[in-house]
């Protein structure tokens, strides 16, 4: 029989034949984890510069002696933080050949997809970035931390970091940490079960846990989770527990993630993301400059009380 002419790598045909791309994909980034654990603020316009939250001192009552004069007149004073908000951007521009010629037609509507989830990115990051601003530290560099590193951030949130003068923070508790540093509490925060009826908690040789778990536990646990929000894994010392990428390690392979109170953590939108695409200029035949801009600021409130950082070795684990 007469082979036929083929079409293809290394055939009679192999310059005819068009490459086709089947799906086009962008790279996904971890988002909104910070803005979920946050308290918002908004400078609207015409208030100035920055947001000013002003907050007064303590006074003391004392025991008074029947019959004298009180004469315990004290002083009040007060104190600001001032949080200034600061543009952030993206850009790209696509000349009109490039949209013509690329295979993928929705490139201008991906592109705008890309630049707001890099605008996303860094303001997660920058969130991640206020951890190392708690006063109080649990952990060392270059230490894997532990259980109770994570118990007594815990348990020094719970006091405002202070025994004689004790600031229960107010507002809902998180723990946000790196997923290479939160190994040392998955074990207690995930109903791991050795038999199907969930009876018999898992318990790794180097952890132990007094999770007891139920036949309808799963779906309990997973219903909990979603109501939590981005990035929840559980609870752990009454503190949902999030996990984020974006806490970045240092020089050291260190990284810190925090026990902080949503007052503790404030975020101060002054515009929020406005995507703006520009053809005003025809000199580029058909380009479209792709603009996203915001403007923002993350900062800490009563960085000494309201918030510890959690310092820790993140490398990656070793294979066994």
């Amino acid at each position: 029989m007469t082979m036929g002419n083929l079409a293809g790598a290394g055939e009679a045909l192999d310059s005819s034949l068009n490459t086709i791309y089947s799906e086009f994909k962008l790279l996904r980034d971890e988002t909104g984890v910070f803005r979920s654990t946050a308290t918002k603020m908004e400078l609207k316009p015409h208030e100035g510069r920055s947001k000013n939250v002003n907050n007064y001192n303590r006074v003391v009552a004392y025991d008074l002696a029947d019959g004298v004069d009180m004469q315990q007149a004290q002083q009040l004073a007060d104190t600001t933080t001032t949080y200034s908000p600061g543009e952030v951007g993206v850009q790209v521009l696509l000349p009109g050949s490039t949209m013509r010629r690329v295979a993928d037609p929705d490139l201008l509507s991906r592109t705008g997809r890309m630049l707001a989830n890099a605008y996303d990115l860094k303001e997660d990051q920058d969130g991640g970035l206020q951890m190392v601003n708690f006063t109080p530290i649990m952990g060392a560099t270059t230490a894997v931390v532990t259980v109770g590193d994570y118990l007594g951030a815990i348990q020094r949130l719970m006091i405002g970091n202070n025994r004689t003068n004790p600031e229960p923070p107010p507002g809902e508790k998180f723990i946000v940490d790196h997923p290479l540093k939160l190994g040392a509490l998955m074990g207690r925060l995930i109903p791991i079960a050795t038999d199907a009826q969930g009876a018999t908690p898992y318990v790794p040789l180097t952890h132990s846990t007094t999770v007891t778990t139920g036949p309808s536990a799963a779906g309990a646990f997973q219903g909990d989770l979603l109501k939590r929000g981005i990035g929840a894994l559980g609870q752990f010392g009454g503190a949902t527990v999030k996990v984020s990428a974006n806490l970045l390690p240092n020089a050291l392979d260190d990284i810190s993630g925090g026990a902080f109170v949503s007052e503790g953590l404030i975020y101060v939108s002054e515009l929020e993301p406005v995507s703006d695409p520009d053809t005003s200029d025809k000199s580029l035949r058909g380009a479209v400059e792709l603009n996203f801009w915001g403007s923002y600021v993350w900062g800490v409130y009563r960085a000494a009380a309201y918030g510890v950082e959690i310092l820790g070795d993140g490398q990656f684990p070793a294979a066994s």
